[in-house]
């Protein structure tokens, strides 16, 4: 009898513990590794960094970006299908083209480089920036009518003239 009252007594514990705890499954789970970074690492460096006048720094700035209206879809869309035209960071020109990696790079590894990039490389806080998803890929992927650098060209000109100070 012992026996089973500690058996009942066990379970019921367990139960609580289970069951009466906040689910981790209501906080989103951060997926990202180096390994899908390293296509963007090799412009970008390991650190994200870039070469001033080549390519251009995404440390700090990916996760600025992604604060912004519009620049998760924009920063999926240039990962994606590259980049291409004048830009400016940080009072740098840049002109060029960034290869697309969607022929590459799964929708997943997409959004994990994307992770890592906010995530490793990113100096302050950045609680507030949601992970990215393999769906998110999907979806900017699959609304994305012309699939090539042009489309990010014109998806950040938008953005950065919405955004005006905020863009980094």
């Amino acid at each position: 009898m012992k026996i089973i009252v500690t058996v009942l007594v066990g379970g019921m514990i367990a139960l609580f513990v289970v069951v009466g705890r906040p689910s981790l499954a209501d906080e989103p789970t951060i997926e990202y590794a180096a390994d899908d970074y390293v296509i963007c690492s090799a412009c970008h460096l390991p650190d994200g960094v870039g070469i001033p006048g080549v390519f251009p720094p995404i440390r700090n700035r990916v996760s600025s970006i992604a604060k912004i209206e519009g620049g998760r879809a924009y920063l999926i869309t240039a990962i994606s299908f590259g980049l291409m035209g004048n830009i400016e960071v940080a009072g740098m020109p840049y002109f060029g083209v960034m290869a697309g990696n969607s022929g590459m790079l799964s929708s997943n590894q997409i959004a994990n480089a994307l992770n890592y990039a906010v995530f490793e490389l990113s100096d302050g806080d950045v609680t507030d920036v949601l992970p990215f998803t393999n769906a998110d890929v999907i979806r900017v992927q699959s609304e994305t009518l012309t699939k090539g650098p042009g489309a990010a060209a014109e998806l950040r000109k938008k953005i950065v003239e919405a955004a005006g100070d905020q863009w980094p």
